[in-house]
């Protein structure tokens, strides 16, 4: 778990956490759980990544994550010291560019994405690569904000994919 304490910044992070399906995390116990069931999950380093930012002089950094949960639905978050920087978009290229090509994912027809409506960060990036809305739901989950509304997305797999 060498990267626990970098993945421990946003998971601590208040509002790189607003909208995610759980509250922040208050003790690295908690992140290291989280990252034991990512990495043991069958779709790590398949579709579900964690985001690092190089730059020369500057030692490798593990600044957010992105991927696939349960194979189809689409999460991502990213430190917020790096927000605002173009970086969120980098990674989401690179990461739907892999995962159509990737012949473990030949038979995924289309991502899901299920936004708090509130998060117009992720909902702009999501529209950004292509996502289109296909419905909105009220009081959905209930987090430490309280209940939340989801807004739903789906990208269907691009036709120019061949693998």
């Amino acid at each position: 778990m060498d990267d626990l304490d970098d993945f421990h910044s946003c998971f601590s992070d208040d509002d790189v956490m607003r909208y995610w399906s759980t509250a922040p995390h208050t003790d690295t116990t908690q992140t290291e759980k989280y990252l034991r069931g990512m990495v043991d999950s069958q779709w790590n380093g398949i579709c579900d990544f964690a985001i690092q930012y190089t730059a020369p002089s500057v030692a490798p950094k593990v600044i957010g994550k992105i991927g696939l949960w349960n194979g189809h639905e689409i999460g991502f978050m990213l430190d917020r010291a790096f927000w605002g920087k173009g970086l969120m978009k980098e990674a989401m290229n690179q990461f739907l560019s892999d995962l159509w090509k990737n012949e473990k994912m030949k038979d995924l027809k289309e991502i899901e994405a299920d936004v708090d409506p509130r998060n117009d960060a992720s909902v702009g990036i999501l529209k950004k690569f292509g996502f289109k809305e296909t419905g909105y739901r009220e009081r959905t989950f209930e987090t430490h904000l309280g209940w939340c509304d989801s807004l739903d997305l789906i990208m269907e797999r691009p036709a120019a994919v061949i693998n």
